[in-house]
């Protein structure tokens, strides 16, 4: 049986970061995705010769200098290219009776609000002063080698900690009170899948600061980027396995094995890094095998909310230069708290929707006119709405296109519904519509096998960031964690994780093989509860245990 350098579960950008990162070293690395299809969210999908990015709709820090460009570029993947949205309103966030565009530059948007609500222009200075703390902190803490140097950082940003258990809402609510300036600094929290009032302050200074340099498309979609990967981890000589579900993470006396896949096939690896969410990671070690704490951290952590996405072909003859490269963050009045509120979502009444009807629109063909998005002539639409899993859970684990007339007319409903709320800011969509498709928190299950259909991983509130979010190490030796569970959700935050798992697996790899290794090749008996060898916490180093 052929023994692995690294395993990775999971092909999302995170887990393919991670491979690349170790098979650039040369590792040997064997990935295996439960899909059809590698890329996870970056995985693209076509119908009637439109192609659509599911989970890409702009990337921040893409441009020359920035951290993801360096990331690919140290990769070997200098060839991926990227086209800048419109920098003097990447986004636009709309409300009735007020409108303002965020664009390249902290100080030109802080002073585009401040022209709209000249009297809060003294509170914006000082609430962008926290931004560009926060920004400046987030840049520089990467590059620290040691806890205390994290520290010394800290100490330089008293507003970070002032702030790092605080709400965005109550943020706001400190520094502001107009309602229109709270509303035009939260128009895109739509990006972190919570409202003010639940949402993590930091994280969202966080995200304004990504975008302050620029926002970007990848040049011909996500299924570029996401080949960029894949042809790069062949070229390596790694193996990539579609198809290939794990069910079990294997292990024995707190380090890593290998893992065993649905139906029994085992693979040995000396490191296993896993870019599925931390919860189902978990499950595949086996909660048993878990301390207390941890257990009880996986069993109560709270999930993101999933998406309603409607995909659209259109003709040429609609006129979409109003939104051009933006993306339109559409509020029906200034409480954006309301407006994407997940409690209108915990009901499982299935015209749910219709308390939510905010929404984010955009333009890909207008992002990329070259890329052959849509047959010459034709463009593609998308409008998006952070969504709750109850109304759609009847239909999870049932297969996509067999999901019966009730599904099918209930995604009817919604689109029609928010067909006529678009076209405010398309007028005359539905007249040129050539066709349209809906994907619920059921498609997020069947095509990214994501808990309960969420699109983040773990929410963005308080509690569950740093360092309360899970860390890359685990106190299984040998196993690590990449994607949305780690850092925050997105394409840059997630592949940032996998550059640091691959990291550690490389390092990992560095140690001598324990004995084990050397002697099992041909059988593996799975651990057993209670066996002293099998104990995985209690047995793990404390610095592994700490880092759970």
């Amino acid at each position: 049986m052929k023994q692995w350098d690294v395993i990775v579960i999971g092909s999302g950008v995170g887990g393919l970061t991670a491979a690349l990162t170790c098979a650039r070293k040369g590792k040997s690395v064997l990935v295996l995705e439960a899909g059809k299809q590698f890329g996870g969210f970056l995985n693209p999908f076509a119908r009637r010769h439109y192609h659509f990015d599911p989970g890409v709709h702009y990337i921040g820090e893409a441009g020359p200098g920035g951290a993801f460009r360096h990331l690919l570029d140290r990769l070997g993947l200098e060839h991926v290219a990227f086209r800048e949205l419109d920098p003097d309103a990447f986004d636009q966030y709309r409300f009735p009776d007020f409108e303002v565009h965020n664009c390249v530059g902290l100080e030109r948007f802080r002073d585009r609000i401040a022209a709209a609500v000249p009297s809060e222009a003294r509170n914006l200075e000082r609430f962008f002063d926290v931004v560009r703390d926060v920004d400046s902190f987030l840049r520089e803490a990467p590059r620290a080698r040691s806890p205390q140097q994290i520290a010394s950082a800290l100490r330089n940003v008293p507003s970070l900690l002032r702030w790092s258990r605080a709400t965005l809402g109550q943020m706001l609510d400190h520094y502001f009170t107009d309602a229109r300036a709270k509303a035009a600094i939260a128009g895109p929290v739509g990006d972190l899948g919570l409202p003010p009032s639940r949402l993590s302050a930091l994280m969202h200074l966080g995200l304004l600061g990504h975008y302050a340099r620029g926002a970007y498309f990848p040049a011909g979609g996500s299924g570029p980027l996401r080949d960029a990967f894949v042809d790069g981890l062949k070229e390596e000589g790694a193996e990539l396995r579609r198809n290939a579900r794990v069910e079990r993470i294997l292990h024995r006396g707190g380090q890593v094995r290998g893992v065993q896949l649905e139906g029994g096939e085992v693979h040995l690896g000396r490191t296993v890094i896993s870019n599925a969410q931390a919860t189902t990671t978990y499950g595949m070690v086996g909660l048993e095998h878990l301390s207390g704490r941890l257990r009880r951290k996986v069993e109560t952590l709270e999930h993101s909310i999933g998406s309603l996405v409607m995909f659209m072909g259109v003709d040429g003859g609609l006129d979409t230069s109003a939104i051009g490269s933006s993306n339109v963050w559409a509020y029906d009045d200034l409480d954006v708290d309301r407006a994407f509120s997940p409690e209108a979502w915990a009901k499982s009444d299935r015209d749910a929707y219709r308390d939510v009807g905010s929404f984010f629109l955009t333009v890909p063909t207008n992002k990329d006119p070259e890329g052959e998005l849509a047959p010459e002539g034709m463009q593609t639409v998308e409008l998006v709405t952070l969504c709750g899993s109850a109304p759609f859970r009847a239909w999870f684990g049932s297969k996509t296109k067999r999901r019966g007339d009730d599904y099918e007319a209930l995604k009817a409903e919604i689109a029609d519904f928010y067909l006529e709320r678009a076209e405010k800011h398309l007028p005359g969509l539905r007249e040129h519509l050539v066709f349209r498709e809906v994907s619920t928190p059921a498609t997020n299950v069947s095509y990214a096998a994501t808990p309960d259909g969420n699109i983040y991983g773990p929410s963005h509130g308080p509690e569950q960031i740093f360092p309360f979010r899970f860390l890359p190490t685990t106190p299984v030796e040998g196993l690590f964690l990449c994607g949305a569970s780690v850092m925050s959700a997105g394409v840059v935050p997630c592949a940032g994780t996998g550059r640091d798992a691959g990291k550690l697996a490389l390092r990992a790899l560095e140690r001598p093989e324990r004995p084990w290794h050397r002697r099992v090749r041909d059988r593996i008996a799975p651990p057993v509860r209670g066996d002293r060898e099998a104990r995985v916490v209690e047995d793990a180093a404390p610095r592994a245990r700490a880092g759970a």
